[in-house]
C-alpha cells in the first residue's frame, strides 16, 4: 500500500496517508492538526546512502546549460545493460 504525503491548505500541516486501491473512496482526507479537508499531495523526499569498498569509482556529477537554466545529472557507478 503506497504512503502519500498531503499538505493542509489551511495551517500548511505535512501528514502521511496510507492509501489502498481498493479502499482510496473511503480514506479520510482531513488533516490530524486542525481538521481541514483541503489537502493537497506534496513530492516526499528521499533518503539514499550508498555504501563503497576502498578503490570503487565514487559517484560523481556533471552539470550543463540547458538554455537560461543549468541541469545537473549524477552518475552512479555500477554495472551497465
Amino acid at each position: 500500500m503506497p504512503i502519500y504525503e498531503f499538505r493542509c491548505a489551511k495551517c500548511e500541516h505535512v501528514q502521511e496517508i496510507i492509501v489502498s486501491s481498493s479502499d482510496s473512496e473511503n480514506v479520510e482526507m482531513k488533516c490530524n492538526s486542525c481538521d481541514g479537508e483541503v489537502l493537497e499531495r506534496v513530492l516526499s523526499t528521499v533518503s539514499y546512502a550508498m555504501g563503497r569498498s576502498k578503490g570503487a569509482p565514487a559517484p560523481n556529477k556533471s552539470i550543463k546549460s540547458c538554455g537560461e537554466n543549468t541541469c545537473g545529472t549524477i552518475n552512479i557507478p555500477g554495472p551497465t545493460r
